[in-house]
């Protein structure tokens, strides 16, 4: 759990100590950077895992964005940490490029943290043969959440979400 705890699930994450991570993913108790805790897996896309995460020091929630390009990758056997990166021209372009990719990503958030609504991006590192993106962990739903389970909006809505974006 993030937090010591005397009840299940954890009311930060969700986390129960029945609960397994997946095998390809961090493990809930893995500890990053020295300062963060893996919860439970938030999402996953083609080339990242999402994790909630709990920022020791601070004692708050955070994300966890770890990039992890699926089918390129595995996780150690012995370390259950560490990435392996598969042999091939492939991989080795994911290893190169796409980590700095993911990481641009995230240095182009900073320039726009003063967007309301945008995700502020807290800390970036290197570790387990991978990157990491830790940002504020915000309750709610994205856009697209949105969209997907109540359809198209009104402008009226949309306004104050995408104006000082556009700006």
């Amino acid at each position: 759990c993030m937090e010591p705890t005397d009840s299940y699930p954890c009311p930060h994450c969700g986390y129960t100590p029945s609960q397994k991570g997946a095998e390809w993913a961090l493990q809930p108790g893995s500890i990053l950077n020295g300062k963060y805790m893996i919860g439970r897996i938030l999402g996953q896309g083609g080339f990242g895992i999402t994790y909630i995460g709990w920022d020791i020091a601070l004692e708050r929630k955070v994300a966890i964005k770890e990039y992890y390009p699926n089918g390129l990758v595995g996780r150690s056997q012995t370390s259950r940490v560490q990435l392996v990166w598969y042999s091939g021209p492939l991989a080795e372009q994911a290893r190169k490029d796409g980590m700095d990719a993911f990481l641009r990503e995230a240095r182009k958030m900073t320039k726009v943290s003063a967007i309301p609504r945008v995700v502020q991006v807290r800390d970036l590192f290197y570790e387990n043969g991978t990157a990491y993106i830790v940002m504020d962990f915000v309750e709610g739903r994205t856009l697209k959440k949105q969209l997907e389970a109540k359809g198209p909006m009104a402008w009226s809505q949309l306004k104050p979400i995408l104006l000082p974006a556009a700006q």
